[in-house]
């Protein structure tokens, strides 16, 4: 991937980089004191992460988005596990789409509840653990944002769109949990 001059500040081990961690710590928890869990986004394949967030077990990270080919809007629930790092918690869409559940399903062993209220879907995947979540970053159109204990964080701000993101939770920030 060739980096654009937006992802270029994002250089790890950067000036601007130190800033945003620094930023976000205080920004999200009211002080650089963070304890031993961190969310992490990272491109796919490079070992720094583009942004690292201090969280708490338990924390629910919703990663929203306009899905890409039927245009409507799609919510995921993460929570972040002492044991599986991030798990999946539930999906939320106001339409059925490509590649969107059209049901109860069993993964992994965990069998997902599905909700339809006439307004919309809601499919529970009970914690079904999953580890790191590997995704590509959507285009403008489709506007890939994180919300985590009350702010929100564009993808598009941290990375160029396509670029492939890992997001995973270490439990110090010197190593890493998947």
């Amino acid at each position: 991937m060739t980096a654009s001059p937006r992802a270029a500040r994002w250089i790890p081990g950067g000036p601007a980089l130190v800033t945003v961690l620094l930023g976000c710590a205080l920004l999200l928890t009211g002080s650089t004191d963070t304890g031993a869990a961190w969310f992490n986004i990272r491109v796919y394949g490079r070992e720094e992460p583009v942004l690292r967030v201090p969280v708490e077990i338990g924390d629910r990270i919703e990663l929203s988005h306009t899905h890409s080919v039927h245009r409507r809007p799609v919510h995921e629930v993460y929570s972040v596990s002492p044991s599986a790092g991030l798990a999946m918690e539930e999906l939320r869409a106001d339409a059925h789409g490509a590649n969107l559940p059209s049901g109860a399903e069993t993964v992994d062993g965990v069998t997902s509840t599905f909700e339809s209220d006439g307004s919309g879907y809601r499919v529970d995947h009970h914690g079904r653990p999953l580890g790191t979540v590997r995704m590509v970053v959507g285009t403008p159109d489709v506007d890939h944002r994180l919300t985590l204990r009350g702010h929100q964080i564009r993808l598009l701000d941290l990375v160029a769109p396509r670029a492939r993101v890992e997001l995973f939770v270490q439990t110090h920030p010197g190593g890493h949990t998947e």
